[in-house]
C-alpha cells in the first residue's frame, strides 16, 4: 500500500493527522505513507495491483466487512471529513423583544 509520496489534507487536518487528536499515531503514520494509494483505489483512479489491495476496495466500498488496518484507517478518515460540525450557541440575545418594548415607551409619550 506504500505510495512512495506524503498524504496530507490541509483542508481538513491542517497541523496534520498525527496533531488533529482524531488518529492515533499509528493511524497518522498510515495515512501519511498509504493515504495516497488509499486515497486512489477508494476514488477509482487506480486499479488494485494485488490481493491486498483489493480486499481494501472491497472492504471500503462495504462489499465484505472491515478487517484490514488500511481500510479500518480510510473509513475513519472518511467518517472524520464527512462529519458535520454543529456549533451550538450557548447564551442567546432577545433583543428583539427589548427594542418592542422601547419602542411602544417611546410612542406612548
Amino acid at each position: 500500500m506504500f505510495s512512495g509520496q506524503r498524504f496530507f489534507d490541509d483542508k481538513h487536518f491542517p497541523k496534520g493527522f498525527a496533531r488533529s487528536g482524531y488518529f492515533t499515531i499509528k493511524e497518522a503514520q498510515l495515512l501519511e505513507t498509504c493515504g495516497r494509494t488509499m486515497k486512489a483505489l477508494f476514488e477509482g483512479t487506480m486499479v488494485p495491483q494485488d490481493e491486498e489491495q483489493q480486499k481494501f476496495v472491497d472492504e471500503v466500498n462495504g462489499r465484505r466487512a472491515a478487517e484490514s488496518q488500511y481500510s479500518l484507517c480510510w473509513i475513519k478518515y472518511l467518517k472524520e471529513i464527512n462529519h458535520k460540525h454543529v456549533v451550538y450557541n450557548l447564551c442567546s440575545t432577545s433583543r428583539g423583544g427589548a427594542a418592542e418594548d422601547y419602542s411602544e415607551a417611546e410612542a406612548d409619550e
